[in-house]
């Protein structure tokens, strides 16, 4: 798979996550920080595996589902709150986010797959 089709996916899941953490709101400096810690984990993460560095995308996995987590508590805190504290607007993106990032792993698969038989083959002939 294109390792550019992989990195647009992997901005499209961190500009949702972003829209999704605006829209929940609460302090500044904190929606500041956590938006900071998103923009460099995913950009260090992708210029690495655009550099071929083995194992940036499956710590981009890692990071990707973490931030599903989080789109899933806007969808439970919806749901059981009876929507207090959070809009439907909030709801519709964390809902959109959660499809892109499936489908990021989708695309990823087939890229962390070959990542992974390459390294096996690289180190059986040690």
């Amino acid at each position: 798979m294109d390792k550019k089709i992989i990195s647009l996916w992997s901005l499209l899941s961190l500009v949702m996550f972003i829209i999704c953490d605006l829209l929940m709101g609460g302090n500044a400096q904190d929606l500041i920080k956590t938006i900071i810690v998103a923009v460099v984990l995913y950009l260090l993460l992708i210029i690495g595996g655009l550099l071929k560095w083995r194992l940036a995308y499956h710590f981009l996995l890692f990071v990707v589902g973490i931030y599903t987590l989080a789109m899933m508590r806007i969808v439970f805190i919806f749901v059981a709150e009876s929507h207090n504290g959070v809009s439907i607007i909030a709801l519709v993106f964390a809902v959109l986010g959660i499809i892109v990032n499936l489908l990021w792993y989708r695309i990823a698969s087939k890229q962390i797959k070959g990542d992974y038989v390459r390294i096996v083959k690289k180190n059986v002939k040690k």
